[in-house]
């Protein structure tokens, strides 16, 4: 879908009933006067002409992106912005073959090295030194995520945690506490999980502990139990180091424990989306921060639950928290026909006053539709500690506990390490398809299996 959005800072003040075809044509009034309740944005610098970005969305439904584009609209009114909300792998190689390649790329922070090994993107030091922009704003791992090769290619621009979700009501059964739970014993939890199963017969109603080692977790725990996975430079792996072969192994026998991964995958099969845990269908489960609100907040807000760091293993209960962090960047493309206008509009929209312009039509959306408001994470350390602090209202122990959390937990995130390699997204598959499944389903020992991957994985790099 395609936008070309072309409004300007005089009419978007002055028109109390927004139509047409432009950008804010469906926006949400509430949102858009909540959006600039502060007034109308002002701009960081000079732009103009046309320029064009691939893959953000802008539906109404995400306020938070949306409401920035249209901040940037007001404050940049001779830039023309198309959107282009996606594009696919073909695509871009189509594009850079052909010399059509769009400005501004909003890409996964995990696809850098691929992209800027091939000279798709062009790296932004110049930039950042010609008008020296400040880069401590941002987390640490997640500027390395967006380099390659000592060079900076992205500017971070949203972030995600991983925690241990965990029922209340369900932990009574067995006699714990989930506020006292040790997460660096890893025995512990997988003792939990096989207590924590129901069963109607041979039929389970109720999964314990879902580690999701088969849903990519493999780098948590990996990391977790100390494993390293591969060189600083991405050309060697050591996808069979040996405590990722103990990783994976206490992956396999917490499974076991519960019945096995062909259970698992009965069971799985009838969740609906990803919500099982808020829907009460799993005792303890791993996810990401944003199912606080997706799933737990809308379906069951008044679950009994608690949310928990995963620690290093055998780190003790105040050892160091252990988690993963993705998320996506923006870059200026090698083919880029107005990168000063496309440099203008990446920082317009990693400002803190333009965060929190998102982060209030967020909110405004959410009292709308009578949902509660929680903080997104950005990826800026200041906007993130603003909406905790100005937006975000106590809601409940369990909710305002986790949204103290996660910004802790960013703090102390890593990414994967295999995105420092030029065939990232190949490693990420042959470490499922050849290492974690294989063994969750007995196929291969954990220690084979991780073999088979170790070698697939050097091979993909070796040719690359």
């Amino acid at each position: 879908m395609t936008y070309r959005p072309s409004l300007s800072r005089r009419r978007f003040i002055g028109t109390s009933t927004i139509a047409g075809a432009s950008l804010a044509g469906s926006l949400n009034i509430g949102i858009a006067r909540s959006a600039f309740a502060q007034g109308t944005p002002q701009a960081l610098g000079d732009a103009s002409g046309s320029l064009t970005e691939w893959g953000f969305g802008i539906q109404e439904t995400n306020p938070l992106a949306r409401a920035r584009i249209l901040a940037f609209q007001a404050a940049y009114p001779d830039v023309d912005l198309e959107i282009v909300e996606s594009y696919d792998e073909a695509k871009l190689l189509t594009a850079a073959a052909s010399d059509t390649l769009p400005d501004l790329l909003w890409l996964g922070r995990f696809e850098t090295a691929p992209w800027a090994s091939r000279g798709v993107l062009q790296p932004l030091d110049e930039f950042v030194e010609r008008d020296g922009y400040d880069l401590s704003m941002f987390y640490d791992w997640a500027l390395e995520e967006a380099s390659y090769d000592g060079e900076l290619y992205g500017i971070p621009g949203g972030a995600d945690v991983r925690a241990l979700f965990v029922n209340q009501d369900y932990l009574d059964e067995v006699g714990a506490n989930a506020r006292e739970l040790d997460t660096s014993d890893w025995d512990r939890l997988s003792e939990l999980g096989a207590q924590l199963v129901q069963k109607s017969g041979d039929v389970i109603d109720r999964w314990g502990f879902d580690h999701k080692l088969q849903a990519g977790y493999i780098w948590l725990w990996g990391h977790g139990n100390g494993g390293n996975f591969i060189n600083e430079d991405g050309t060697e792996v050591y996808f069979d180091d040996q405590e990722i072969v103990e990783a994976l192994d206490w992956g396999v026998q917490a499974y076991d424990a519960q019945g096995g991964y062909t259970d698992y995958l009965t069971i799985s099969s009838t969740w609906q989306g990803d919500e099982q845990f808020a829907r009460g269908e799993v005792s303890m489960a791993m996810y990401e921060q944003w199912m606080l609100s997706a799933a737990v907040a809308t379906i069951d807000p008044d679950m009994n639950f608690w949310i928990l760091p995963i620690r290093e293993r055998g780190s003790g209960p105040d050892g160091p928290m252990v988690t993963f962090s993705g998320g996506n960047a923006w870059y200026i493309t090698s083919g880029a026909q107005n990168p000063d206008a496309a440099w203008e509009f990446i920082k317009f929209l990693h400002t803190v006053d333009t965060w929190m312009i998102g982060a209030r039509a967020v909110k405004t959306l959410r009292e709308d539709t009578n949902a509660v408001y929680f903080p997104s994470l950005t990826g800026n350390i200041e906007a993130d500690r603003r909406q905790i602090e100005e937006l975000y209202e106590p809601v409940n122990e369990a909710f305002d506990h986790a949204v103290e959390l996660f910004p802790t937990l960013v703090e102390a995130s890593t990414f994967r390490q295999i995105a420092n390699s030029t065939v990232a997204g190949q490693l990420d598959q042959i470490m499922m398809d050849e290492g974690v499944i294989p063994a969750l389903s007995g196929e291969r020992s954990p220690q084979e299996a991780l073999e088979e991957a170790d070698a697939a994985a050097q091979e993909a790099i070796d040719f690359s």
